[in-house]
């Protein structure tokens, strides 16, 4: 309590701490400032008019106590200038003396109720803060140690599908595993690098690449795993040449193909295209399949976090897409082409 009025603010003082308060209190602003940083005080209850100013001890506890402190402005004048600078100041209440001590104790009571609440949400989102970075760590952690193990895996099933003779069953039963792991791995793969682009860790590493030869080997990978009837055919100039992060953009066009399989209708067709995008050097590169069109009511947020897709389900594919383009400063876009629903990655192929 600051006041300089030294016989109302003992008075007043008294009756509070008969209620059960602790009230320290001050006779000046300045001594007011200096209790506060001693003993942060929860409520505070400031006279205006004092050799420094009330405002100023108002203005400094919010600068220092943000909404942990809340400020009852107790003044013996009450205008209209008055009310706006103590509440632009960053007053709480205000209360007009004479003031009897029944109505001052119904104002703190209901200043503590509201600190007692600030307190608890503050408390809470303090605790979901720790649970959120507890989780998020723990989280790239197991996803680190996942795509180790499945990097391992992978190479050791496709060292054992070279060396071990299989019948036709065998093999195929050993196709779908190997298809399966690599999805696995590519998913966790993705997740652990969408955590590094949105931290800025990931800067791709460029290099000149044969474009033809890249899209060869997607669909060489893929086709195994397309539907019954669907064919996959890239549709590329032989010599066309761009510089990217081949393994990134060989992993987006393993997403993108993966979508277009699950998708595109019976005895379909699905096509890697590439061709240069807007001067030497740059590249598109798309793929394409037969079937329906995205539905407009969710392509502006095809490329976001965690959205629904067409199909109902909800990944981080399109997403890992989408930042894989903007770290080579290109872009990700779908396009309705006649034949079906298509999806563009743009490089500029600088390097």
């Amino acid at each position: 309590m600051v006041d300089d009025d030294e016989r109302i603010c003992r008075q007043l003082a008294s009756g509070l701490a008969h209620a059960g308060y602790q009230v320290v209190t001050a006779h000046d602003g300045a001594t007011a400032l200096v209790q506060s940083e001693d003993t942060p005080p929860d409520i505070a209850i400031v006279d205006l008019e004092m050799p420094t100013s009330g405002l100023d001890v108002i203005r400094y506890l919010k600068k220092l106590h943000g909404e942990a402190v809340h400020i009852i402005v107790m003044t013996g004048h009450d205008d209209e200038q008055r009310r706006t600078a103590a509440f632009d100041a960053g007053t709480n209440d205000f209360v007009v003396k004479p003031t009897g001590l029944a109505e001052l104790k119904r104002r703190v009571a209901a200043a503590l109720r509201a600190q007692r609440a600030y307190v608890e949400v503050r408390l809470g989102k303090e605790a979901a803060d720790r649970r959120m970075t507890y989780g998020a760590e723990a989280s790239a952690l197991l996803a680190h140690d996942l795509n180790n193990s499945l990097a391992v895996s992978l190479s050791n099933l496709q060292y054992l599908g070279e060396e071990l003779s299989m019948d036709e069953d065998q093999k195929e039963a050993f196709r779908s595993t190997l298809r399966s792991l690599r999805r696995m791995s590519g998913l966790v793969a993705n997740f652990v690098d969408v955590a590094r682009f949105e931290d800025a860790a990931v800067k791709p590493t460029t290099a000149p690449v044969r474009v033809q030869k890249l899209l060869e080997s997607v669909l060489e990978i893929n086709i195994a795993a397309s539907k019954q009837g669907v064919t996959m055919q890239v549709d590329c100039p032989e010599d066309l040449e761009s510089r990217f992060d081949a393994s990134l953009v060989e992993r987006v066009l393993h997403n993108l193909v993966g979508n277009a399989s699950r998708y595109c209708n019976q005895n379909g067709k699905i096509v890697l295209g590439a061709r240069t995008w807007n001067d030497a050097g740059s590249c598109q590169v798309s793929v394409t399949n037969t079937g329906p069109q995205i539905p407009d009511s969710i392509r502006n947020s095809l490329f976001g976090k965690y959205v629904r897709g067409g199909g109902g389900k909800r990944g981080m594919g399109l997403y890992f897409c989408r930042l894989v383009a903007e770290a080579h400063g290109g872009r990700m876009d779908y396009e309705a082409a006649p034949e079906g629903p298509s999806f563009v990655l743009r490089l500029p192929g600088r390097a």
